[in-house]
């Protein structure tokens, strides 16, 4: 019994803190960790944090107009996040 309250023990930290899910740095660490790349890319007109389809956290990535090139290289995911990518069209100054 004491053994598998030591095993308990151990795991349990490492279950509570996400346990494997890769997700070591915040949301908005990774998004500013990887924004100026992203916005490099051909027709990539914002970067921003929203939530996917199941309402967790997401890397959003806008797009001008839709592009099948760009998007095959757009990463599925960042350190863990997902990244969705939306047509949002063109973004300029208010």
């Amino acid at each position: 019994m004491k053994i598998h309250l030591w095993i308990l023990l151990l795991v349990l930290p490492a279950v509570a803190m996400g346990g494997g899910d890769n997700m070591t740095s915040s949301i908005k660490d990774v998004k500013a960790k990887y924004e100026a790349q992203l916005l490099q890319m051909r027709g990539v007109v914002s970067v921003g944090i929203g939530r996917d389809e199941s309402g967790r956290p997401a890397i959003m990535v806008g797009l001008e107009a839709p592009d099948p090139e760009t998007e095959s290289k757009l990463p599925t995911r960042l350190e863990g996040y997902p990244v969705r990518v939306r047509t949002v069209g063109k973004i300029g100054a208010q």
